[in-house]
């Protein structure tokens, strides 16, 4: 088994005050955001995932979200580039880079610098997001499959081909060759995570990407007519190294001012029954 914790990092102060109903008001204006209170923020989780490192815990995961106070890390390969600085062992989980909202070789250089960095830590994760980040970065929701597809497919090319073109939709490139490269070759680990989705399932699939069902609002995986679809899943070229399949287990205290969620991992990969039920056991708790 091993461990990961996911941390959304959320901003590190009570706005309950100001919900309107369950959910606090979008856009979330500047006069409640506190500078000291996001430093100090960003210290103390930097401070909790070094302990993790300490304490023997297998990985942490980053998240991309944007203009919001539930999650601070706009830039999830940032994050991980500082952590990268005060980690040994720790695997670095971007779980994930928006791959429809950004230039795609930009990721690609950044996540190869993540790599290097910290000398083939990476375990490079790749989503889609929600609706309001498409609003906010001003990209059509309806572009987001085919953006998704055709970034991952210009990110793999500039990873692994000496020298690469690409004629695409969105983007295009003519004689690339990417420096430097991912330190684990041909590249780095890639993870997707899929809420029921069927087409994600099955570009999984094809690809033979390792899943991570998630814990969304829709019943998706949960659906006898869109669960994992097994023969789709199995029918992947070759076998996977196990995934990790995030549940909350505990919630730790590592700095007595913020809370992080604990993971057990479980394999799910594509040669598995993924309608088989995992077991889960509570972790114990790390300090006392």
């Amino acid at each position: 088994m091993k461990v990961f914790v996911f941390d959304l990092l959320a901003y590190g102060e009570q706005l309950e005050r100001l919900k309107i109903g369950n959910e606090l008001p979008y856009p979330l204006p500047k006069k409640y955001f506190k500078p000291d209170i996001a430093a100090r923020t960003y210290a103390e989780h930097l401070e909790a995932w070094e302990e993790l490192d300490h304490l023997g815990y297998d990985g942490v995961g980053f998240n991309e979200h944007h203009c919001s106070p539930y999650g601070l890390m706009n830039s999830p390969n940032l994050l991980a580039a500082a952590a990268a600085q005060r980690t040994k062992r720790l695997k670095l989980l971007i779980y994930g880079n928006l791959l429809p909202l950004h230039e795609p070789l930009r990721l690609a250089e950044e996540l190869a610098m993540l790599d290097c960095m910290s000398n083939g830590r990476l375990i490079s994760g790749f989503a889609r997001g929600i609706p309001r980040e498409y609003q906010v970065h001003n990209v059509p929701l309806a572009q987001s499959r085919a953006r998704f597809e055709e970034a991952f497919d210009i990110i793999l090319s500039a990873w692994t081909e000496e020298v690469f073109s690409y004629r695409g939709e969105f983007w295009s490139y003519e004689d690339v060759a990417m420096w430097p490269r991912p330190v684990q070759q041909p590249h780095p680990p890639i993870w997707m995570p899929v809420v029921g989705s069927k087409e994600s399932i099955e570009f999984a699939a094809r690809h033979n990407l390792p899943i991570t069902p998630g814990l969304g609002r829709s019943r998706g995986l949960r659906n006898p007519g869109t669960a994992l679809l097994p023969t789709t899943y199995r029918s992947a070229s070759a076998p996977m190294s196990p995934t990790a399949r995030p549940r909350r287990c505990a919630r730790w205290d590592p700095t007595t001012s913020i809370s992080i969620k604990l993971c057990s991992a479980t394999a799910i990969s594509p040669r598995q029954n993924c309608n088989a039920k995992p077991a889960i056991r509570p972790l114990p708790r790390p300090i006392t």
